[in-house]
């Protein structure tokens, strides 16, 4: 499955699927001062007109087919000390959750366990992020390509092999934290 984004950023974009249904947002409030905080919310399916509903925060009463988006998750990001991940009615510290591993040309490689109890590594190149399995097959789950601004001016787009399909909640939300490292050392000034 292939999941376009309406922005080049990942912290602040709607991903769509390939028919152009929008499954998930994801909204990333600049923060001048204060520890910036990544919202992740999924798509809660649409419903008859006029029907009364229950979504999950609140009792509405629809005029019309329209998406609404319930918050799933929150990535908490600390330049200084560990960021955390909010999801399911817990709070890990990602230096918990995450174990770094090996070097990529962005820095070092994060392997995490996934909700279906396998371990899965992230690895940061210069043009994308892969997901793939921690073991020696190393089977690609997932991959993240930025916006290409020079060749085809294709937008970025999260691409989810069927075998991570299961866990698109969990892919997305380690990849805001893969991508919030990513922005982070890019905003370093660098050595001389």
């Amino acid at each position: 499955m292939r999941l376009t984004l309406s922005e080049p950023t990942p912290l602040n974009a709607t991903y769509t699927n390939e028919m152009g249904q929008a499954l998930y947002k994801v909204d990333t409030p600049d923060k001048l001062f204060g520890t910036p905080v990544a919202t992740i919310s999924g798509i809660v399916p649409s419903r008859v007109r006029g029907r009364r509903t229950r979504t999950r925060t609140r009792t509405s009463t629809n005029r019309g087919l329209h998406d609404q988006f319930s918050p799933f998750a929150q990535v908490e990001w600390h330049t200084l000390g560990s960021s955390k991940i909010r999801m399911g009615g817990e709070e890990i510290r990602t230096k918990d959750f995450f174990r770094k591993a090996g070097w990529g040309w962005i820095g070092r490689h994060r392997i995490f366990t996934a909700p279906d109890e396998k371990e899965y590594k992230w690895k940061m190149s210069v043009n994308s992020t892969s997901l793939v399995t921690n073991d020696s097959a190393a089977v690609r789950v997932a991959k993240y390509r930025p916006k290409n601004h020079v060749v085809n001016r294709r937008p970025a787009s999260l691409e989810i092999s069927p075998a991570g399909e299961h866990m698109m909640d969990a892919i997305l939300v380690t990849l805001i934290y893969i991508e919030m490292i990513r922005q982070d050392d890019a905003s370093m000034p660098e050595a001389f």
